[in-house]
């Protein structure tokens, strides 16, 4: 009989794992997950292509100027911050009005008018160097006379008397101005308006600021009559003007 705890000889053995021996089976997947730290799909980077020449030289060129533009502003902030620079200030103290005479026909206008000034440098570090002064007469916005006044200088700190002789000779004026003129002296006063315009310089030790104009404006100045006389004299006391640059 046959040993059954012996295979028959001729037969292939059984499976072990339930495969037959040309057969593998198949392998166990992992029950662990790799993460992906890079959620995002990787690009290569553009290929570099260098700016043309032009381009650079204008930035540059751009960026340079912006520097050099801010260091002057730096400058110009320091010096202002060191000098303080101020305008300096005028007032009218007297005037007087001489041979005023007013015709109609024609429409002519005479007299001399005398001025004092009184200018303060309030500066403590700046001298003002007036170069060129031009002073004006208006009556109503219309050019009466005007005249060149002398150069002077003020060292800081500084209060300056300043003359101005102003005459009028047969000077034409509007016929409707010479009816206003004579009704306002034979009423007492007459306003009349002064420019002064001064080419300045403000110098402190070498520091030297470049030349500009200063526009000084009195108005409103009132010359006071006795009985239509062709002599007055301000009115009211000194007057302060305004001045500008």
């Amino acid at each position: 009989m046959t040993d059954p705890s012996r295979p028959a000889t001729g037969y292939p053995a059984p499976p072990q794992n339930g495969y037959p021996q040309h057969q593998q089976p198949p392998p166990q997947q992992s029950n662990y997950y790799y993460p992906n730290h890079n959620p995002y799909n990787y690009n290569a980077p553009p290929p570099y292509y260098p700016p043309p020449p032009r381009a650079t030289f204008f930035r540059r060129f751009f960026a340079a100027l912006i520097a050099v533009f801010i260091i002057f502003g730096v400058i110009l902030l320091i010096v202002w911050l060191v000098l303080r620079p101020r305008i300096p200030s005028f007032t009218v103290d007297s005037l007087s009005l001489s041979s005023l005479n007013v015709s109609n026909s024609p429409s002519q206008i005479s007299g001399s008018w005398t001025l004092r000034f009184s200018v303060s440098n309030p500066n403590h570090k700046l001298h003002v160097y007036y170069d060129e002064i031009d002073a004006r007469l208006f009556y109503r916005n219309s050019l009466i006379t005007q005249n060149q006044l002398p150069p002077f200088d003020q060292g800081t700190k500084n209060l300056t008397s300043m003359d101005a002789h102003l005459v009028a000779s047969s000077a034409y004026i509007d016929s409707n101005l010479v009816s206003r003129i004579n009704g306002d002296r034979s009423r007492g006063s007459v306003n009349f308006d002064v420019q002064v315009i001064a080419l300045v310089r403000f110098k402190a030790g070498g520091w030297r600021a470049r030349r500009r104009f200063l526009r000084v404006f009195c108005d409103d100045l009132s010359v006071g009559f006795l009985s239509n006389s062709s002599r007055g004299s301000l009115s009211n006391g000194p007057r302060r003007c305004a001045v500008g640059i």
